[in-house]
């Protein structure tokens, strides 16, 4: 039996031809990977509870119902989303059959969906570029959630499609010469009320982003989705790093934190001229090893931190994953430890 309030806002999907115990394996998979908190009912619900709200199943008498719950609209269709996704990989027919509850109309924009407006783009140092988004819809992003993801048209596009919610509830994006770059960013600074969003964006040969951004032009439309992704971690000692292109989000986290916070901060990337926040007991390294120096200092001398905070190139993750999971015994539900990119130029 649950204590405490459930979520005010619910979409379901039935799926017959899914047994529950299918759909609870997979949960319960998910829960261990990703260091999610798990809840069981009796063997007839299982549900993992996320900031904002919770994904979940009920046992039917035939198959299974599926069930997101949040306290507004955008969270639940993004948590909708993701339980998709989920199940698209131990189901991968079922995602076409799935019809979600009473969310929005067929045709309608997602509801985690919003259009915004470049006000103006400054560089900061010679790496990065400072994007100042306007928009009158940003107090979603306003939360403890960091990320969001920019949409992008197609270079020359003057007549971009944009997403669009399907029969089934599920986003419905462009295809072919159509199709939209979703590039995950940080928001770095935030006044819903004012109406405008800072994103800094990691200049490097290549990027999509970046080559939208020096030639963006004052009052270009994007468009934006989430929030998503992890939050900003908090604890007592911290331990926290990343590459360029998490360079960022370290800064948010580093000046989220309390003054008595204590920890280390590592930086993978060759690039040193971000502005990063000051903190009195956030020590930063310039790691010139990269994270394997990391990795092999986690594995010799352990850590006293009570959270751990690590994003960098994906191939990267799998030595801080063995050292700090495996070698440390530390908790997952304690760990964000995230492929932000990847060098094969596959989206993250």
């Amino acid at each position: 039996m649950r204590h405490d309030a459930i979520p005010p806002l619910q979409s379901e999907a039935a799926v017959p031809s899914l047994p529950f115990a299918r759909i609870d394996a997979l949960l319960r998979s998910e829960a261990e990977e990703h260091g999610l908190d798990l809840h069981t009912g009796h063997d007839r619900s299982v549900w993992c509870q996320v900031d904002g709200g919770e994904f979940g199943a009920r046992r039917e008498a035939e198959g299974s119902i599926l069930y997101v719950r949040a306290r507004d609209r955008a969270w639940l269709f993004t948590l909708q989303e993701v339980m998709t996704a989920h199940l698209v990989q131990v189901e991968p027919d079922l995602a076409a059959l799935l019809r979600w509850s009473g969310l929005t109309h067929q045709g309608a924009l997602p509801p985690n969906f919003s259009f915004a407006h470049v006000e103006s783009l400054t560089r900061i140092g010679r790496h990065f570029l400072r994007l100042r988004l306007r928009s009158d819809d940003l107090h979603r992003f306003a939360r403890d959630m960091i990320h969001f993801r920019l949409i992008l048209p197609p270079a020359g596009d003057k007549e971009p499609q944009w997403p669009m919610t399907g029969a089934n509830g599920q986003t419905i994006w462009p295809q072919g010469a159509k199709a939209l770059h979703r590039p995950a960013y940080t928001v770095r600074a935030i006044d819903p009320v004012a109406g405008w969003l800072e994103t800094d964006i990691f200049i490097h040969d290549g990027g999509r982003a970046c080559d939208w951004a020096v030639h963006a032009g004052t009052g270009a439309r994007v468009g934006l989705t989430g929030p998503g992704g992890g939050g900003v971690p908090h604890a007592r000692r911290l331990l926290i790093g990343g590459d360029e292109t998490a360079y960022p989000a370290l800064a948010r986290i580093i000046e989220a934190q309390a003054p008595d916070v204590i920890g280390d901060c590592w930086l993978f990337g060759a690039v040193d001229d971000y502005p990063l926040p000051q903190h009195g007991g956030i020590r930063i390294h310039h790691a010139a090893g990269g994270e394997g120096q990391l990795a092999d200092r986690l594995t010799r001398d352990g850590t006293d931190a009570e959270r751990i905070w690590l994003a960098t190139e994906k191939s990267r993750i799998p030595s801080l994953r063995k050292a700090v999971l495996d070698k440390l015994g530390f908790p997952k539900r304690s760990a964000h430890l995230a492929g932000y990119w990847s060098a094969d130029g596959t989206a993250m």
